[in-house]
C-alpha cells in the first residue's frame, strides 16, 4: 500500500513539473526545400531568421492563401510588412515574457528551440564557446543571451513574432490581418 502511495504522489509532483512547459513537438528546425508551385518567392530584407547559413536570404516560398482556410500556429514563419518573415512565438490573449534569454508564456517556460535566445544558430552553450572576439562575444551574451523585457498581453487580434537570430531581430506584436502568407520552405532551384 505505501508503494502506491508513493507512485501516486509521484505522478502528481511529475505532472505538476510538466505543466510548468509548453512545447511544440510539430515546427522542426530544419528547412524544407520546396518548389514554387502557385505560392510566391520573396527575398526578406533583414537576416532576422539566420541560424548560420543564410538560410532565409533568398527564393523564400510563402503560401498567400494558407491562412485564409487556417489559423496562425505558435512556431509557423509568417511574411507581413515588406518582405519580412519571422516566426510566431505567441498567439492572441497570451502573456509574455523573456527572463534570462528565455521566453515565458502564460508563466510557462516555452521548450523549444526557438524559444530561447540563439545567434546565427548558436545558443548560449555553444555561443560562448565560439571563437567570437571576447569583447563583442560578453556584448551579445549580455544583450542577447541575458534579456529580459517586462509581461506584456497580447490582444485578442495579435501574434508576437521575433526572428530565429534575436540578435538582429527584435520582438513584434502583429496583428493576425498583417499576416501575408505562411513561409513554407525555400527553392534554392528558383530564380527571381
Amino acid at each position: 500500500m505505501k508503494r502506491v502511495w508513493i507512485s501516486c504522489l509521484l505522478l502528481v509532483v511529475l505532472a505538476a513539473c510538466s505543466e510548468k512547459m509548453i512545447t511544440d513537438k510539430s515546427t522542426g528546425k530544419s528547412i524544407e526545400e520546396v518548389s514554387q508551385g502557385s505560392n510566391i518567392i520573396v527575398n526578406p530584407l533583414s537576416d532576422a531568421m539566420d541560424q548560420g547559413n543564410s538560410e532565409y536570404a533568398r527564393n523564400v516560398v510563402v503560401d498567400v492563401l494558407y491562412y485564409k482556410t487556417k489559423s496562425v500556429v505558435r512556431g509557423d514563419i509568417v511574411y507581413y510588412g515588406d518582405n519580412n518573415v519571422a516566426r510566431v512565438i505567441a498567439l492572441p490573449n497570451e502573456k509574455v515574457k523573456v527572463t534570462n534569454g528565455h521566453i515565458y508564456i502564460n508563466s510557462r517556460k516555452l521548450d523549444t528551440f526557438y524559444g530561447a535566445a540563439h545567434v546565427r544558430g548558436y545558443d548560449y552553450l555553444r555561443f560562448k564557446d565560439s571563437d567570437m572576439d571576447e569583447p563583442a562575444k560578453q556584448s551579445l551574451i549580455d544583450e542577447i543571451f541575458k534579456k529580459n523585457q517586462s509581461e506584456i498581453t497580447l490582444k485578442n487580434d495579435e501574434v508576437l513574432v521575433i526572428g530565429d537570430d534575436w540578435s538582429r531581430s527584435t520582438f513584434s506584436k502583429l496583428l493576425t490581418n498583417e499576416i501575408l502568407g505562411k513561409v513554407i520552405g525555400v527553392c534554392t532551384k528558383c530564380s527571381q
